[in-house]
């Protein structure tokens, strides 16, 4: 079974009233989200999210903004039973920005690997490594326009 999680900016004023609107953002062409993803305007992460989502939650820090640059937002549910999508209006996805802006992925990655469910081989470092400043550079951008975030899974 084939896992990821795809993100988009939009404008706030672009994002759909219901369940229905959102399934039309992402009813388009493989190519054309790969288009996207290489325009810079969104972000795909295919493996390795639920460890990133891990490693930006530290036991040491209580609260705070970390569940925002993964998982975080309002859900929007899938009347099929899907995973549905998730929402960050732009005062979210602005802390989402600042949040990973601050976030030293060395020292995250160092802290991480001590949990006992880490897995800490060299290929996932370089997955996770890429995929936070994937999300960085992307968050900084969107939260810079202004924009919304809206993240669709497939679990």
């Amino acid at each position: 079974m084939s896992m990821w999680i795809y993100f988009q900016g939009f404008e706030p004023s672009g994002l759909p009233g219901d369940v229905a609107g959102f399934e039309a953002l992402f009813d388009v062409e493989f190519d054309e989200l790969r288009r996207r993803v290489r325009a810079g305007d969104s972000v795909w992460l295919e493996s390795g999210f639920f460890q990133l989502n891990e490693l930006y939650w530290p036991r040491s820090e209580p609260g705070g903004d970390r569940e925002l640059p993964v998982f975080g937002g309002r859900h929007i549910p899938d009347p099929g039973g899907g995973p549905g999508h998730a929402v960050l209006g732009p005062p979210e996805v602005a802390r989402a920005a600042a949040y990973l802006e601050g976030v030293s992925f060395p020292d995250r990655w160092q802290e991480w690997r001590q949990l006992p469910s880490s897995q800490s081989d060299e290929e996932m470092r370089e997955r996770l490594a890429q995929y936070h400043e994937d999300l960085r550079a992307f968050y900084g951008r969107s939260a810079e326009q202004g924009w919304a975030v809206v993240k669709h899974f497939s679990f």
